[in-house]
């Protein structure tokens, strides 16, 4: 008995030896790439080049092909992108570990070169769906089912409840290729099922737009995260300290304190509603930043397609 216990003791020390923590094999590959294509900092980042005007590709060192893309504009430090750029991603063709980014001047439609943070979500504890313009799934994870319910209007389905959630999507191709024309996209938990998700999507001008998109659910405590109102109160959050509304009405600037240094992370963030039920129909883009003085903090700027400044309520998640 005491050879065979010495026996078990040692292969369980070397098994655990063998074995990569949980946190290692939970987190997300991300990056934060700056307007001229450098990679600034990332997670199973392996490089990242501009190819032309806003279009970027940040290569991992792991499959991408089954994942699903988010990726929001965003200053690589303290400062910020003044406008409504939004970003879209796709897989990179002949190029399985790499994504293909795009960035927008939504006042324009026209390609402009922007800072952008991009977070992959892949595997089966992942909560995911990439949904192409008919609402049907190219591809997901704890996903029960999707449609589309109208022009420009989607709900996706989980299996569990995902009422205490911060939700990001992202408008891109299922695969390869690119977004010619993208709109904005916004969130917000399914009215009348706790399970689900509501995507909106329109044009620049406002107009229903149907478009393939990614969409991704952060949740529990060990995450980073937060969903705020239009007015800088927090709805639901984890390791959130504080949030705030920076300027006056419709100025269209947040922060979210949490508890620790995420100046060294990747933002995410979401323009969509803090219920069940409603959603944001107005044009918008939303950008981040780390905030100014706080390297605690993040920063959120949300700006109508328009150019001019304005509040809206947001879903942020961040990766480090």
């Amino acid at each position: 008995m005491g050879g065979r216990l010495r026996l078990a003791v040692v292969v369980g020390v070397v098994t655990a030896g063998l074995a990569l923590p949980a946190s290692a094999l939970a987190a997300n590959p991300w990056a934060v790439v700056s307007g001229t294509g450098v990679l600034v900092r990332g997670h199973n980042a392996t490089a990242a080049s501009a190819l032309g005007t806003g279009t970027y590709q940040v290569t991992f060192s792991t499959n991408q092909t089954g994942c699903a893309y988010e990726a929001t504009p965003g200053d690589t430090g303290a400062g910020a992108v003044s406008g409504p750029v939004v970003a879209t991603v796709a897989s990179r063709a002949g190029n399985a570990n790499a994504l293909f980014i795009q960035t927008f001047d939504q006042t324009t439609g026209a390609l402009v070169n922007a800072p952008v943070h991009v977070v992959s979500y892949c595997g089966a504890k992942a909560n995911f769906a990439v949904v192409d313009s008919t609402g049907v799934r190219a591809r997901s994870s704890h996903v029960v089912s999707s449609q589309r319910l109208s022009t420009g209007a989607y709900e996706v389905i989980f299996d569990h409840r995902v009422k205490n959630c911060a939700y990001n999507a992202t408008i891109g191709t299922t695969g390869t290729g690119s977004v010619g024309s993208p709109g904005s996209i916004t969130v917000a938990g399914r009215a009348g099922n706790q399970n689900g998700v509501f995507v909106l999507i329109v044009s620049r001008t406002g107009a229903s737009l149907d478009s393939s998109f990614h969409l991704a659910i952060t949740c529990g405590l060990k995450k980073i995260w937060a969903v705020l109102d239009s007015g800088g109160t927090k709805a639901r959050g984890a390791n959130v300290v504080s949030t705030a509304k920076l300027s006056g009405a419709n100025g269209g600037t947040y922060e979210v304190i949490f508890n620790r240094n995420v100046s060294v992370c990747a933002y995410n963030a979401t323009v969509g509603t803090t219920t069940f039920g409603g959603s944001v129909s107005t044009p918008v883009a939303v950008t981040s930043a780390t905030r100014a003085g706080n390297a605690n903090g993040v920063f959120v700027f949300i700006h109508h397609d328009n150019g001019s400044t304005i509040d809206e309520p947001f879903h942020l998640s961040v990766y480090c």
